[in-house]
């Protein structure tokens, strides 16, 4: 689990993540045209090329994943990724979309998804990877409006900003189809962060860094804060569906990124994208 910052400044952000200010130029470059080899692999919409496996990643999730431009992909997941199935001799194709179009594409067999989270539902449909990172999250509130969470019984009546097809846990998720609480659905959320500000809404869930750097952004911080307690922590994996039939690439992609993290290429991929103390 790595306890920091995000250390990313996005200079443009319309709805996607741009590029990274503090990187040099010629590590932009760079990224770019690696990116470039796996997005292109494939034609547009999703497609799945036979023999390469399509990878979709959330467009806007900063440090975690993210839209460049057009469906390039860059952040954590994206960058971790490439590393381990170029260690296991395979190749994918990363590209960025909504997330629940993303998950979408995955159910009709088109590819996988990156920084996907376990729940019941989907552990019917999909084989899991070995945890690619965990994440912390963390409820958003309003400064006006702050109150104490120590269990999801706190939210009881609260109205939640949530993302569009986002699971949060397998015990959000009981709580959500038992209406223990509203939710708020968005495709983007920079678009739940304007409703707390505007103290329309009750919280938001997300994870610490990337929540930070929306607030950052978006100039609210003397509007909104997070709460101390985490809401859960979450790993993500990689997941493909089960009528794929690729347990085998599961397992060769299983045994690299193990490897990256033997010999210090996992740690300094994540020290890329986010600052802090890094334990496997």
């Amino acid at each position: 689990m790595v306890i920091g910052i995000f250390t990313h400044e996005p200079i443009q952000k319309n709805r996607s993540w741009k590029i990274l200010n503090y990187l040099h130029l010629a590590n932009r470059i760079i990224i770019v045209l690696l990116l470039g080899l796996f997005s292109n692999a494939h034609g547009h919409d999703g497609a799945q090329d036979k023999d390469v496996l399509t990878v979709f990643v959330d467009s806007n999730y900063p440090p975690y994943m993210y839209e460049l431009e057009g469906t390039l992909a860059d952040g954590l997941y994206p960058r971790l990724l490439q590393e381990v199935v170029n260690q296991a001799g395979e190749k994918v194709a990363v590209k960025a979309y909504p997330w629940k179009r993303a998950l979408i594409y995955s159910e009709e067999g088109k590819g996988a998804v990156a920084g996907a989270y376990k729940n019941a539902e989907r552990l019917k449909f999909y084989d899991y990877s070995n945890s690619l990172y965990q994440e912390k999250l963390v409820l958003f509130v309003n400064k006006n409006k702050p109150f104490e969470f120590n269990s999801i019984a706190d939210l009881k009546g609260k109205v939640v900003g949530v993302n569009r097809g986002w699971s949060y846990g397998q015990e959000f998720d009981d709580a959500r189809a038992n209406k223990l609480f509203d939710v708020n659905i968005r495709n983007h959320p920079d678009e739940n962060f304007k409703m707390l500000a505007l103290g329309r809404i009750d919280c938001l869930i997300l994870d610490k860094q990337s929540g930070d750097s929306f607030i950052k952004i978006m100039g609210i911080k003397d509007q909104v804060v997070s709460l101390p307690n985490a809401f859960s922590v979450n790993d993500g994996y990689l997941i493909v569906p089960k009528k794929m039939k690729m347990a085998g690439f599961i397992a060769k992609f299983n045994a690299a990124l193990e490897q990256i993290k033997k010999d210090g290429t996992y740690n300094k991929i994540v020290k890329t994208y986010i600052q802090g103390e890094i334990s496997k």
